[in-house]
């Protein structure tokens, strides 16, 4: 009997304990939580994403987006005016309101001047071909010249002062560069070179405006022959490149031939 006993007080007091805490847990007021304030970095992580890279639109979807222009004018507005009133006189004339002044110019007659005969203007003579050559100053004057040139100038003796103006001045200006030419065109014969002698001519001829020469010949021949012609023959080669007068002139000059 006695552990049938046991057993009910046993029963009854687990029974009693499983009642009693629900009703202590109602009584028994609850406590507040505070919630726990977790530390927080200042350090943020930021994801990177990858770059979206557009499709390439197709040459169907460009179409379609593109419009039309619209064909439409820019008019520009106009300022409108009031016209004046225009009487019936211009209307029926046809003449603008504001129509230009006509401007008159005063017309001054020039004063007429008489010229009595004795003041008339003197006539200017014509000038002779001898003025017009010799407008330029040029040394006529033998003293003047060099001393080659007047070389030159003595072998035509009183044969000079007979000659015009314009001869004696190309003859001053140019016997020089005629003599230069010739000198450029001759060559000693070989007879010269061999017996080395030294020699002395006078040669003469008529220069024309042309160009051309005639009355070639040795005034005063020289103690060799072959000289007189070397010389001849040098002249009818040189005389194209002479310079041309304006009239015929006789030219005149020396040459001496020496060997070394």
């Amino acid at each position: 009997m006695k552990p049938i006993i046991l057993a009910l007080v046993l029963s009854i007091i687990l029974h009693l304990l499983l009642f009693v805490p629900f009703k202590f847990e109602k009584d028994v007021p609850k406590k507040e939580v505070v919630p726990k304030v977790e530390k927080k970095s200042s350090v943020r992580y930021v994801k990177i994403q990858p770059k979206i890279v557009p499709k390439p639109k197709t040459e169907k979807e460009v179409v379609k987006k593109v419009e039309k222009p619209k064909n439409y004018k820019i008019v520009k507005k106009r300022k409108i005016v009031p016209q004046k009133k225009i009487s019936k006189k211009r209307r029926a004339k046809k003449i603008p309101a504001t129509a230009p002044k006509k401007i008159v110019k005063k017309f001054t007659p020039k004063k007429s001047v008489t010229v009595r005969p004795q003041e008339k203007r003197k006539t200017i003579p014509q000038k002779n071909l001898e003025n017009f050559l010799l407008s330029e100053p040029v040394p006529l004057d033998k003293s003047m010249l060099d001393e080659i040139t007047q070389s030159y100038l003595k072998l035509y003796g009183k044969e000079y002062e007979k000659l015009t103006n314009v001869q004696k001045v190309f003859i001053q200006n140019s016997i020089k560069s005629i003599v230069e030419i010739t000198r450029s065109y001759y060559s000693f014969p070989s007879i010269a070179l061999k017996l080395r002698k030294n020699d002395y001519n006078i040669v003469e001829f008529t220069l024309h405006p042309n160009g051309d020469i005639s009355g070639l010949r040795i005034v005063q021949p020289g103690n060799y022959s072959f000289y007189d012609k070397s010389i001849l023959e040098a002249i009818q080669y040189a005389y194209k490149d002479y310079p041309r007068p304006k009239e015929a002139t006789k030219i005149k000059f020396y040459i001496t031939y020496r060997v070394y």
